[in-house]
This record gives C-alpha cells, structure tokens and sequence, in this order.
C-alpha cells in the first residue's frame, strides 16, 4: 500500500494541526510494514530527513504562517496540484491529517477533521464557515472513511453531516511524554508570583474575556495575592479585550501577558502554575489540559466538548459560559489545597491513556482495511 500524505498545513512553527501532522507521520513511519510506502508532500522536508519515506517539495506560499492567502493557496493546490502528483506518485490512497481535501480524486482518499468549529462559532470564522458548509459536504460524500481526534467531535460529525458513526474512527492527540513533566525550576513563578495560567486567547470561544471578568470578581472577594497570567501573542482580538478593562486597577495589577513562551519553556510555565484555567467554549480535543495534568499542574476546566474526555474525573470542572461558575472553580482550587494535591496526584494517570504510537496504530489499522 502507497499511501500519499497531504502535509501542507506544516510550517517552520507549528501549532495545533502541524503538531498532530508531525507525530501521526513519525509514528506512522515506525509501524509500517516492509511492503507499504509513505510519500509526504509538505513544503517543510528537513521535518523528515530521518525518515524512511518518499518527501516531495511543496511550495512554502501554503505555510499557515502566510495567513489567509496561505489558506487560498493550499485550497488551490489540493484540488489542482496534488491530484497531478497524487497519481504520478501511483499512490493508492490519500490520508489528510486535516480537512483539507480534492473534490475530483477518484481514488480513496481519508480526512481528518479535528472539530466543527466554524460551524459553531461562524463570526469567528467566516471563510472556514463557507468551506464547511460547501466543501465539506462533498468531499465526505467521496470519502469512504473519516477520522477525528474525540468521541464528541465524532458525534458533531454525525450530527451535523449524517455521516455514519461506524465509518469514522478516533484517533486520539497526544503529548510528547519526554518533554512534558514536572520542573522544580521556578522561573515563571520567581516573575509572576503565585498564578493562574490562561493559555490561548486568540478567538472570542476561549472565553478569555469572561474569564477576566470572574477573576477580577475573585480578586474583590480575596485577600490572596494571586495573579492571572495569560499566554498568547499579541492579535487584535485580545488588545480589544485589554481596552475594556484598562479603568480597572487589579487587571493592571493582577493580569500579567506575556506574549510567546518557548516550546522549551512550556513545562516549567505549567509547573509553576497553582492551576491552568481552561474555559474554553469548544475544543476538538484540546492538548493544554493534557500537557498541564502531565507536568502535575491541577486543572480548571470547562465542562463541555471534548473537554471530560480527555480530562476524565482529574479535572475541576466549571460551565464556561457561567461568570460565576468560574469564579466558583478559581476560588476552589485557589483555597484548597488537597484539592489541588489530589488532582495533581491523579492527572498523571489520565495522560497515561493519550498516546501517539497507539493514535498511529489506530490510523494504520483503518487505512489497511480500506485498502484490502
């Protein structure tokens, strides 16, 4: 079996899609069988080098770093570039780590689609709304298999689309187990005091401005001096959240931003956390909570989506679009000690279910039967 991989949503920095794009293709490439081949189209090959596949060179104008143009771009040459590679290639099935796919191959090809949300928040993003509502259809209509990465994602799926359950399979995120543990370094902590850590704050759905408004409630209501420490490079979305609580004197005291944190810095920030504030209105999946339980941070979580599958009962759970509810989380996890002990304690044991050689296996599994 050749199986031919759409990698073009892979840059030199990747975030949510290219980290899953990079570790399904590593693990992946372990586990195939002598007679079966990978060819990786990516505009990113040094990704790669050490791997027993076939790399071709994409042009670097698809890099999601590029912006909106770069998604243009990626959408021209999936329907028009890689079918003429795709067949040149004599593959025998296409497997896309997204949900970006060609509308005219006649061959088998497999998605990966993460979540619906531009269905579920279509201000939020207006021309990916457009490409789910026209696109998609069309493209699952011609896929005689579809992967996700949560149960509850599979159920949008089905609801939304009436794709049939059984033809989609689950391949769960991971993280990456030889990074992500607890540091006794205390940088992030020597810096910002005692905090809660907010990670992402890009798009309204985070939930970043109510979360705000229930810290500062819990500030008013408490004499501990705790911090909020939000995580995200600056965008509009998050100056215009800013604007509106500069009058208040504890969000100028009490709300720290920090712009990026290196990949490298990512554990220590989630170990010198008291807890991570995960009020999220929808995920997919959602890795923060993962990565956090790994590094013993406890974890205030909503309690919606994906969110309790992959949290399990190691999570402090809030409902996201109740102000008071998440106050109610803060002021929890904040004064209670064996509260936050016990959920550190446990976390450990719910990352152990999330890996990416089993998330391979399960893919490769899938596409075998497909191909037989």
């Amino acid at each position: 079996m050749k199986i031919g991989i759409n990698a073009t949503i892979l840059d030199d920095k990747p975030t949510g899609l290219g980290i899953f794009t990079l570790n399904i293709i590593n693990q992946l490439a372990d586990i195939l069988d002598e007679k079966d081949e990978l060819v990786i189209y990516t505009s990113v090959p040094s990704y790669f080098e050490n791997l027993n596949v076939t790399v071709r060179k994409v042009t670097d104008s698809v890099q999601p770093k590029n912006g909106k143009k770069a998604g243009l771009i990626r959408f021209l040459w999936t329907q028009f570039m890689f079918p003429i590679l795709f067949y040149r290639d004599k593959c025998d099935i296409m497997y896309s780590t997204t949900h970006h796919g060609n509308l005219f191959l006649t061959k088998k090809q497999v998605l990966t689609i993460h979540d619906l949300l531009p269905i579920k928040f279509p201000n939020q993003y207006m021309l990916q709304n457009l490409y789910f509502k026209t696109i998609i259809p069309h493209l699952i209509k011609k896929s005689p298999f579809l992967f996700t990465v949560s149960d509850n994602t599979r159920k949008d799926i089905v609801d939304h689309y009436h794709y049939a359950s059984d033809k989609i399979g689950v391949i769960y995120n991971s993280y990456d187990k030889e990074h992500f543990y607890h540091h006794d370094e205390e940088s992030f902590k020597e810096r910002f005091g005692d905090y809660l850590l907010f990670l992402g704050a890009s798009y309204p759905h985070k939930n970043v401005e109510r979360t705000i408004k229930a810290f500062l409630n819990f500030k008013a209501h408490s004499e501990n001096k705790i911090n909020l420490l939000i995580v995200n490079r600056v965008n509009d979305y998050l100056d215009s959240v800013k604007n509106k609580f500069r009058s208040n004197k504890t969000f100028l005291e009490n709300v720290k931003f920090v712009d990026y944190v290196s990949y490298n810095e990512l554990p220590i920030l989630y170990s010198n956390a008291v807890a991570l504030i995960y009020t999220s209105m929808y995920e997919g999946f959602g890795i923060p909570p993962l990565e956090a339980m790994a590094c013993g941070c406890p974890v205030v979580a909503s309690n919606n989506s994906s969110i309790p599958e992959v949290c399990g009962s190691h999570a402090l759970y809030i409902d996201p679009y109740d102000e008071m509810s998440i106050f109610q989380g803060m002021k929890q996890i904040v004064e209670d000690q064996k509260l936050r002990k016990d959920l550190s304690a446990h976390g450990y044991a719910q990352t152990a279910k999330f890996d990416w050689a089993q998330s391979a296996q399960n893919l490769y599994r899938e596409l075998n039967n497909l191909h037989l």
